[in-house]
């Protein structure tokens, strides 16, 4: 995961090259100074870096009063200013105001990130990212996939109600929620981008979509085939980060995105890959994990096998060693119970007597996000004996 840094500027320019320059370092949230509330902006977004463009004025009040309130709101924050470096007076002002670097205005992007980057040392990204992050990863996009983000974020939901849990669904044409949960959606990505600057819980509470059995909130890319925009890379980047802050769970399905997250570095948490008995999918998600090892991402990616054949070659086992996985997932159901959850409304992993909830519920408890329970069925019982009996 990037660093979250809070931009205060009005200058879309600057903000274009400062977003250039940290790509694929930081997440940068660009606020107005002029009309928007900082401190609240920040609450939400929770950087670790406050750059201010000492250019911009707001209202009556001089750039060096606009320093000097933002050093007062966050004492502990590194503070950068970014302005004319000929002025040697306003630089001496900037400090005397609480600025920690002055970066000139025509400085090389490689000479900007250095100086941000600096300030960034001994900083984990994740330092007040805020709720955990399950990214469900797809090679190549398919409804198993999308399947699995749902059943997850609902096992997650329906284990405590005082637990915010929420989907972002980035699935296309349009998202399956809509039959798979029962939803009708008036709020969607492109509207979360659009009020990201005042997204809050009661914003949110009486926007998203909110499944009555588990409490899961949901918000997708698309409910219509003609209303998807693709988002910015760096817009769904930011927006992820202040969704994290405002929810104790958020879980993705990256679906056609996948690949894109990985190179944008907005892929971190618990990251499940999916991953069928085809050729082609097995082919697809052995490159993807060379993908993954080589981003770095300090966590070991699980492969999610979708066993929908349990007589089908290659085994579950024979998968996960062509792809060199340590950690797997089986999910064992068949294409049409799959499919018959989905036109019920209801989540298979809510399902009694399932395997598939057993297994995925297992591996949530074993990351610790799901208190241990015992399987409800015969071969999930087997399943945890065995389990147990390797790790002992």
């Amino acid at each position: 995961m990037r660093h979250n840094l809070l931009f205060l500027s009005a200058d879309a320019k600057l903000v274009e090259r400062l977003e250039a320059a940290l790509s694929g370092d930081c997440a940068v949230m660009a606020v107005d100074p002029r009309g928007q509330d900082s401190t609240a902006v920040a609450a939400r977004f929770r950087p670790l870096a406050i750059i201010i463009d000492a250019g911009a004025h707001s209202g009556a009040k001089t750039i060096l009063e606009r320093m000097a309130a933002v050093r007062a709101q966050f004492p502990a924050l590194p503070l950068i200013a970014i302005g004319d470096e000929m002025s040697a007076q306003l630089i001496l002002a900037a400090f005397r105001a609480g600025v920690d670097d002055f970066i000139d205005r025509d400085a090389s992007d490689g000479e900007i990130r250095n100086a941000v980057m600096s300030r960034l040392l001994g900083k984990n990204a994740d330092d007040g990212a805020g709720g955990c992050l399950i990214s469900v990863l797809s090679p190549a996009p398919s409804d198993e996939d999308a399947d699995l983000a749902l059943n997850t974020a609902s096992l997650l939901a329906a284990a405590s109600r005082d637990r915010r849990v929420l989907l972002l669904d980035l699935s296309l044409p349009m998202t399956s929620a809509r039959t798979a949960l029962g939803l009708d959606f008036s709020f969607t990505l492109a509207a979360a981008l659009r009020d990201m600057p005042r997204l809050d819980r009661a914003f949110l509470d009486s926007a998203l979509a909110r499944a009555d059995e588990t409490g899961l909130y949901v918000l997708p890319l698309a409910d219509d085939e003609s209303e998807p925009a693709l988002p910015q890379p760096r817009d769904l980047t930011v927006l992820l980060q202040i969704l994290r802050s405002l929810f104790d769970v958020v879980v993705v399905h990256w679906g056609a995105f996948s690949h894109q997250a990985v190179r944008g570095g907005a892929v971190g948490g618990t990251i499940l890959v999916g991953c069928n008995q085809r050729f082609s999918s097995i082919r697809n998600a052995k490159t993807f994990f060379q993908n993954l090892r080589g981003a770095e991402l300090g966590a070991d990616p699980i492969l999610a096998i979708h066993q929908l054949d349990a007589n089908l070659t290659p085994s579950p086992d024979d998968i996960a060693a062509a792809i060199g996985a340590r950690h797997s997932l089986i999910l064992r159901a068949t294409w049409s119970a799959l499919a018959l959850a989905h036109n019920r409304g209801r989540p298979l992993a809510l399902m009694p007597l399932s395997p598939y909830g057993d297994a995925l519920r297992m591996r949530l408890a074993e990351l610790g996000l799901l208190p241990r329970t015992e399987p409800e069925n015969v071969t999930g019982k087997l399943i945890s004996w065995i389990n147990r009996a390797r790790s002992g």
